[in-house]
């Protein structure tokens, strides 16, 4: 894993997901922000400097939770509420292109990694983010089940129960993939 320097490191690769999400026209939540930021240390290699536990929605850190706050009450983003989708959408603001100069270098050094995993899963939903955050998180911490597809599936499917077998089969064959490149 490439190193962080710092809590501007850390600042400037939210900002980078903000703004790359924003340019997209994808909408991005404080979930999406989660999970996006675990499959980049856990799958990309990226040290962004964040521990992440197991929770109700898969992988959570508590904080990059508050960094994301930290963020907004420096302008770097805006948080709104939208009751409708019960989502708090993130999305750019007039600071968001200074956080990232302020991590420039992080954000440089660490841009092919990135990039390769915000082209593999960048555009999924929350809900499919979750799926395969909670995957990676497996390889993490059960190693030698993350080798047996069937084992893995049928553990998933214990913690995640809303998705199919099929889901969860197909988003294990998308990290294998993805880690065997």
């Amino acid at each position: 894993m490439t190193g962080m320097t710092g809590k501007t490191d850390q600042y400037a690769l939210v900002a980078f997901l903000i703004n790359h999400s924003s340019r997209a026209k994808q909408q991005l939540g404080k979930k999406a922000l989660q999970k996006k930021v675990h499959l980049i240390q856990e799958l990309g290699g990226v040290n962004a400097g964040y521990r992440f536990s197991f929770y109700t929605y898969g992988p959570y850190s508590v904080g990059l939770a508050g960094d994301l706050h930290v963020i907004a009450n420096s302008g770097g983003a805006e948080i709104s509420y939208n009751s409708s989708d019960n989502l708090h959408q993130i999305s750019a603001s007039k600071s968001t292109d200074q956080m990232i100069k302020l991590g420039q270098g992080f954000i440089e050094k660490n841009q092919p990694a990135i990039n390769k995993v915000l082209e593999a899963f960048g555009n999924r939903t929350a809900k499919g983010l979750e799926l395969v955050s909670t995957i990676a998180y497996l390889h993490r911490h059960s190693p030698k089940e993350f080798e047996d597809t069937e084992k893995l599936a049928k553990h998933v499917m214990e913690l995640k129960p809303k998705y199919t077998e099929t889901e969860v089969t197909t988003a294990i064959g998308k990290v294998k993939d993805f880690l065997s490149n």
